[in-house]
């Protein structure tokens, strides 16, 4: 009798075990949509004097750290002036691409416009493992175009160098490094808003320390993606059939 006893508790214990991964799973599958560089604005607006732009930067690697972040400016869209917030241990330097031709871009007509912003991350100062960073920008004139798409290159100190480019196509999956991208409210419109990637994209955070660096729940990548979808698909299979099995008369 209690082998036949332990022998009947048995399902039950697997469905237990199985319940146990779908909790692991799911959550980890969450994690890794948030581990985007993504672009917002408090105040981009259609053909505006200027407008903040503000780049969140996570930390995907597990050991190495974050030294170095280029922001490049979106070729058709080009603007006459760029400004860079300074970062404690960071250095910046801004970087200009020559026009075919004199254009007129606001107010001025320009033969050399703002292509790139690049931080350097001074000795013993990076983003850690687990956090992120802001990164400010300042720009002039704001484009009269519906989204302004950039792309960013994050450097690791273990040499990994990571292109945040890829474009996302309408209705379609969003790649594994999507490319920045905002969109400009109308004038006179409401307040404009990040774009989907942006929008869908929620991390928990502590206050922003003195350094500008707040801690986040460490970014998981494309292999820990890949292994949390496998281990979720084996669970459901084990559980359908835990479940279509026959029990022992």
């Amino acid at each position: 009798m209690p082998l036949l006893h332990d022998r009947r508790l048995r399902p039950s214990r697997r469905v237990t075990l199985i319940v146990a991964i779908l909790g692991a799973s799911i959550p980890l599958l969450a994690q890794t949509a948030s581990a985007h560089v993504v672009v917002s604005s408090p105040d981009a607006v259609r053909g505006g004097e200027s407008v903040l732009l503000s780049f969140r930067v996570p930390n995907e690697s597990p050991t190495a750290g974050t030294i170095k972040v280029r922001i490049d400016l979106p070729v058709d869209a080009p603007v006459a002036e760029v400004l860079a917030q300074p970062l404690p241990g960071w250095t910046v330097a801004t970087s200009q691409r020559s026009l075919s031709a004199p254009t007129k871009v606001g107010d001025f007509t320009l033969t050399k416009v703002p292509a790139s912003v690049t931080w350097t991350a001074s000795a013993g100062t990076s983003i850690a493992p687990g956090q992120f960073q802001i990164f400010d920008l300042v720009t002039n004139p704001v484009p009269d175009r519906p989204t302004l798409t950039f792309a960013a290159t994050q450097t690791y100190s273990d040499g990994q160098v990571v292109h945040w480019d890829q474009p996302t196509p309408a209705g379609g999956t969003e790649p594994d490094h999507p490319a920045p991208e905002l969109t400009l409210a109308a004038a006179g419109g409401s307040t404009p808003v990040a774009s989907a990637t942006a929008r869908a994209t929620t991390v928990s955070a502590s206050p922003i320390a003195a350094s500008g660096t707040a801690t986040v729940s460490a970014p998981v990548d494309s292999a820990a993606r890949w292994l949390a979808g496998a281990a979720l698909a084996v669970a459901v299979g084990c559980l359908v059939g835990v479940l279509t099995r026959r029990r022992p008369s």
